[in-house]
């Protein structure tokens, strides 16, 4: 007799809750008063996507691989230049159907690293190649964003990686967005050509309309991406 009163009270119950969680995504109280507003919030069924720039690989055990590539976008001295970056797959497929005739289009050129100096020795065996990519999905996330001049992520969040914040040259007739690229960068296999095309430099504060301190005159700016 009491397994049975105990079986109709776990069904009971079970369906009490079931009501409360409907409640809840309906905006009413039932669930939030049981279980609080903050409760069971995360969903293991959500995935969030960031791309990896400077590598090959995806952050281990939170993110798996959608696909690798290497960086692409706008000529440097192209003033039409596309300015968002572009991941490339390693292996391209092509429509035949849809070939362009005419001189009016968009071009995509390939990108390299530009940090050739004494003040960048970790990345001098880069500079020339072409950068790597990775498109990634953040498992369990809903939201993910790149902080620059930062090393750490909000309470909450995951890191997914650091690195040194990169764009194009001030003196280039391009533009393009920011990138956070890995600290510990990675390049396409025997890339080291010096072709140019998208090319990317380290990104400094520059005193003035910046406050500082806290701010550094020409300093590197770091960064980090994070996911939650």
């Amino acid at each position: 007799m009491k397994i049975f009163k105990g079986t109709v009270i776990f069904w009971y119950c079970l369906i009490l809750l079931t009501e409360a969680k409907a409640s809840k995504n309906n905006g009413g109280v039932i669930w939030n008063f049981i279980f609080g507003d903050k409760a069971f919030t995360t969903n293991f069924n959500n995935y969030v996507e960031y791309t990896h720039w400077g590598r090959k690989d995806c952050t281990p055990n939170s993110s798996e691989i959608v696909y690798v590539g290497y960086l692409g976008g706008g000529h440097f001295m192209q003033t039409g230049a596309g300015t968002n970056p572009l991941c490339l797959p390693e292996k391209p497929e092509y429509d035949e159907r849809m070939v362009a005739n005419g001189s009016h289009r968009a071009e995509v050129y390939g990108a390299e690293y530009q940090t050739a100096s004494d003040q960048y020795p970790q990345w001098n065996d880069v500079h020339d190649t072409d950068p790597a990519c990775a498109v990634c999905l953040a498992k369990g996330r809903s939201a993910s964003i790149m902080i620059p001049a930062k090393r750490t992520c909000p309470e909450g969040w995951t890191k997914e990686y650091e690195g040194l914040l990169m764009g194009g040259c001030t003196h280039h007739k391009a533009t393009h967005e920011y990138l956070c690229v890995d600290g510990s960068p990675q390049s396409r296999d025997n890339s080291k050509m010096d072709k140019n095309g998208f090319v990317i430099y380290p990104a400094v504060g520059k005193c003035g309309s910046l406050k500082c301190p806290p701010y550094v005159d020409n300093h590197e700016l770091s960064c980090v991406v994070c996911t939650r």
